[in-house]
């Protein structure tokens, strides 16, 4: 066995994204001969997949030479203000000043960044990151990687002085490291539904679904969230309780989750990456109240048609896209530029591949 690698991203919130980036790293390094630890990586998905948690930093970095940086938003801005008096901001910059520290106590280990995500924009680092993470991203032990969004690239040229590449999202490459779990079939059109609360969420919308699904029998719909319920952050919306063409699909795990996007007809999400899980899984996704990011994706694979009106009304959906089949929506998509993404994916883990063999 060759030497031990470690894996860092913020799987304590045990997201579905950040846990599926970092699972599929350490399953293709595995396979490489090297032993791997994911910082506090959720209990159960160690034991489902056969990995070990690192529970601090330390514990990460005190006896390996690389610890890959599994994707994530490690871009995302904060102005100053929010960097204050926002929890879940502060945690994230306090991310940074650990790793920092870490680096300085371990000057010998490397922290490589692969699939990094920001917003495509270049930004006055001052203005929008903490300087722990202005201090960690320069900082020699941090070398080179790939983002997944080609604006990203000059970001890190400019505001950190790295030389990054561009290649497609890692995710792409789903299927090659997770089996879905099927739900079980039905002659029913099946429905992913991911809802942000507040300004996101259109009320009469979700009113008029409770309704149909009350009155009709020929659609089900599957709500899903991106976080482990456990973890306690509520900004998704879920159902109080199922009903009969009502279903509850809070995120468990990569292969349940994935086995609800693959078994639906069509998601209908305001997240980028829970469109992208399911394009992996041959399931069409429509955009709803979505960032730009997302908008751009769709744009990028022939999908406008996919970008959802802010105010569409139910009606509208069910005849635009919910009666539609699976294959023909799919198919409005430019397939060759979807196919072309994953095989740039294959990119990034060949690129994983050379820093383990480099540096490990």
């Amino acid at each position: 066995m060759k030497n031990r690698i470690g894996i860092w991203a913020p799987l304590r919130y045990a997201n579905v994204g950040d846990d599926m980036q970092a699972i599929a790293f350490a399953k293709h390094i595995q396979k490489m001969g090297y032993e791997v630890k994911l910082f506090q990586l959720d209990d159960e998905l160690a034991r489902l997949y056969k990995l070990e948690s690192a529970p601090t930093v330390d514990a990460l970095c005190k006896d390996v030479n690389l610890v890959v940086i599994a994707g994530g938003a490690l871009l995302t801005p904060f102005k100053w203000y929010k960097r204050i008096l926002n929890k879940a901001a502060r945690e994230y910059e306090a991310d940074f000043k650990d790793l920092f520290l870490t680096s300085k106590k371990y000057p010998n280990v490397k922290f490589c960044a692969i699939s990094m995500g920001g917003d495509g924009k270049v930004k006055k680092p001052e203005t929008w990151y903490s300087h722990w993470r202005i201090d960690f991203f320069r900082s020699h032990p941090f070398v080179d990687g790939t983002v997944r969004l080609a604006g990203d690239v000059e970001q890190m040229k400019l505001a950190f002085g790295k030389n990054f590449v561009y290649h497609a999202d890692m995710l792409f490459r789903t299927p090659d490291y997770f089996e879905p779990k099927m739900l079980p079939p039905t002659d029913k059109i099946r429905i992913c539904l991911q809802f942000k609360k507040g300004r996101y969420l259109d009320k009469q919308l979700l009113a008029d679904i409770y309704e149909y699904a009350e009155k009709h029998d020929d659609m089900e719909f599957h709500f899903i969230t991106t976080h482990m319920p456990k973890i306690g952050l509520t900004y998704q919306y879920m159902p109080e309780k199922p009903s009969k063409n009502i279903f509850l699909d809070a995120y468990e795990n990569p292969n349940q989750l994935l086995g609800v996007l693959a078994s639906c007809d069509l998601t209908m999400t305001s997240m980028l990456h829970v469109g992208l899980m399911g394009l992996t899984m041959n399931t069409p996704f429509v955009s709803y109240r979505g960032p730009g990011k997302t908008k751009s994706f769709l744009k990028s694979i022939g999908g406008d048609w996919a970008i959802l009106p802010e105010k569409i009304s139910f009606e509208e959906l069910r005849h635009q896209v919910l009666t539609k089949k699976k294959e023909e929506l799919f198919g409005r998509y430019n397939l060759k530029a979807i196919h072309e993404m994953i095989e740039d994916s294959l990119s990034q883990y060949r690129f994983c591949t050379e820093v383990v063999e480099k540096l490990g």
